[in-house]
C-alpha cells in the first residue's frame, strides 16, 4: 500500500516537473520571438541615404541564436543575429562598354526602383545602453559587434532590368567533369566565372536574337562587374542561336556592364561577387566601430559617423 502511494506521488511529481519544463520552454520561446520582433521593428526605423525616406519596405526577417533566451535578453548579449531584408530599393545605374545604351531601357529609378535582398550576420553582439526584457532593442540602441558579414542578392529579374534585357535568366552550370554534378548533393551551386545568362538582345541589322552567354563576375572599386566572355554551348538548357563572328562582340557587350550603388548593410563595400543558383550575390565585411539599427542602410552616415572622416580608422 505504501509503495503504491509512493509510486503515485512520484508520477505526480514527474508530471508536475514536465508541465513546469514545458511551461518554462514556452515562456522562453515567447520572449525569444518577441526579441526578434523587437530588433526587426528597430530596423524598420532605419532611413535611406537621404536621411528621411524609410530604408525598408517590409519588416526584415531576424533570427537570434542563444538558448535559453531570457538570460541573453537580460544580459544584452547574443551569440549571433541574422538579418534578411527583402525588397530593398536599388536605384543605381549600369555602365556599358563604349557608353552603349541597352535595347530596352529599364532604369532602376527612385520612382520605380529595382529590388534586392540585403543580408547581414552579426556575431558576439552586446547591446549598449538601456534595454529590458520587454524592450530588448530600442530603435536608438547601439551594438558592439565582434565580427560581421554582409551580402546583397540580385535575382534574374533585377539583373535583367539593369541590363535592359526583359527576359534575362541566370543559371549556375554544374561542375564540369563531375558525375551527377548539379544534383541535390551539390547544394546551391555557386560560381565566379562561367555563369550562364540567356536573354534577347539587339543583333545584326537591329534584329532581336535570343542568345546564351558565359559571364564572369568581379568587383571593381566596390561595384559589381559583369564581363561576357563567350557564347555558351554546354549541356545546360540554353539558346542555340549562333551569331556571325563580326557581330559577336557587339552582342556580348550587351551582357557586359558595371552595376553601381547597390545597397549593402552597414555601409559595407563589396569585395567579392558570385552566382548563387539563379541569383547574383555581392559580399563584403562591414567595418563600423558601432552598429545601430537606425543606420542599417544609411551608408553615408555610417562612413562619416563611425569612421575617421570617411576613411577607415
Amino acid at each position: 500500500m505504501r509503495g503504491t502511494v509512493m509510486r503515485k506521488a512520484l508520477v505526480c511529481l514527474a508530471v508536475a516537473l514536465v508541465v513546469l519544463a514545458v511551461g518554462a520552454l514556452a515562456v522562453d520561446t515567447g520572449f525569444a520571438i518577441a526579441t526578434e520582433r523587437s530588433f526587426a521593428r528597430a530596423l524598420m526605423q532605419s532611413r535611406a541615404g537621404d536621411g528621411e525616406s524609410p530604408a525598408l519596405r517590409y519588416e526584415p526577417e531576424v533570427t537570434i541564436s542563444g538558448l535559453p533566451a531570457i538570460p541573453h535578453i537580460l544580459d544584452g548579449h547574443y551569440p549571433a543575429i541574422g538579418i534578411t531584408a527583402r525588397g530593398v530599393a536599388a536605384t543605381g545605374t549600369a555602365t556599358f562598354p563604349h557608353n552603349r545604351q541597352p535595347h530596352h531601357r529599364r532604369e532602376c529609378r527612385s520612382g520605380a526602383p529595382c529590388r534586392v535582398d540585403v543580408r547581414s550576420r552579426l556575431s558576439d553582439v552586446e547591446v549598449a545602453g538601456p534595454h529590458s526584457l520587454t524592450r530588448p532593442f530600442p530603435p536608438s540602441s547601439t551594438l558592439a559587434v565582434r565580427s560581421a558579414t554582409a551580402s546583397t542578392t540580385l535575382d534574374s529579374v533585377t539583373v535583367g532590368r539593369f541590363l535592359g534585357i526583359d527576359d534575362l535568366t541566370v543559371n549556375t552550370p554544374a561542375p564540369v567533369g563531375t558525375a551527377g554534378g548539379g544534383g541535390p548533393q551539390d547544394g546551391l551551386l555557386s560560381r565566379t566565372s562561367g555563369v550562364l545568362m540567356t536573354g534577347t538582345v539587339r543583333g545584326p541589322d537591329d534584329r532581336e536574337v535570343k542568345v546564351s552567354v558565359t559571364v564572369d563576375l568581379s568587383i571593381r572599386s566596390g561595384e559589381l562587374h559583369l564581363e561576357a566572355t563567350g557564347f555558351y554551348d554546354g549541356p545546360e538548357e540554353h539558346s542555340a542561336t549562333r551569331v556571325a563572328p563580326e557581330y559577336e562582340r557587339s552582342v556580348l557587350d550587351q551582357f557586359t556592364a558595371t552595376l553601381s550603388s547597390l545597397p549593402m548593410a552597414w555601409g559595407t563595400e563589396a569585395t567579392s561577387a558570385r552566382s548563387s543558383g539563379s541569383d547574383l550575390m555581392i559580399e563584403g565585411t562591414p567595418h563600423p566601430q558601432i552598429y545601430s539599427p537606425l543606420l542599417f542602410l544609411d551608408a553615408e552616415s555610417v562612413h562619416w559617423m563611425f569612421t575617421c572622416g570617411g576613411k577607415p580608422c
